[in-house]
């Protein structure tokens, strides 16, 4: 854990790896495109099976704001090899033409990433014995 920031995160439906991960990958694919008439959305496995009643995809639409067209593609059978959570974001300009596609993946906690893979982070926590622990009472 970096920060006590991590432990309390509030989303729209229960779970954090289907609403605050692909709500936070939606506002990070639409900063990359923000001139885009509309996007696509297609969302695999575990977020495309429980998805409509998790709210995935009122937390997808969200941030693309009502001028932008946003279809969702469900695919609830196909799995992603890096992560049950995957999502593949495309943008398009008026004439159809696409202007970027990447792929994220809600890896829990409502973080994302396009790996699939939690990395290594540095802790602001040093890891501590009982000891330690005594020692600073």
């Amino acid at each position: 854990m970096e920060s006590i920031k991590e432990i309390f995160k509030i989303g729209k439906g229960p779970s954090s790896s289907h609403t605050m991960g692909p709500k936070k990958a939606a506002e990070m694919f639409r900063d990359l495109t923000p001139e885009a008439y509309s996007y696509v959305v297609t969302l695999y496995g575990s977020l495309a099976a429980t998805g409509k009643g998790h709210l995935t995809d009122v937390a997808v639409v969200e941030p693309f704001g009502v001028d932008k067209k946003v279809e969702i593609i469900w695919k609830p059978k196909e799995f992603l090899p890096e992560h049950p959570n995957g999502m593949k974001f495309e943008s398009y300009d008026a004439e159809g033409n696409i202007l970027l596609t990447k792929t994220y993946f809600s890896i829990g906690g409502g973080d994302v990433n396009e790996t699939g893979r939690r990395e290594a982070s540095s802790h602001i926590y040093p890891n501590s014995t009982m000891a330690d622990i005594l020692s600073w009472c």
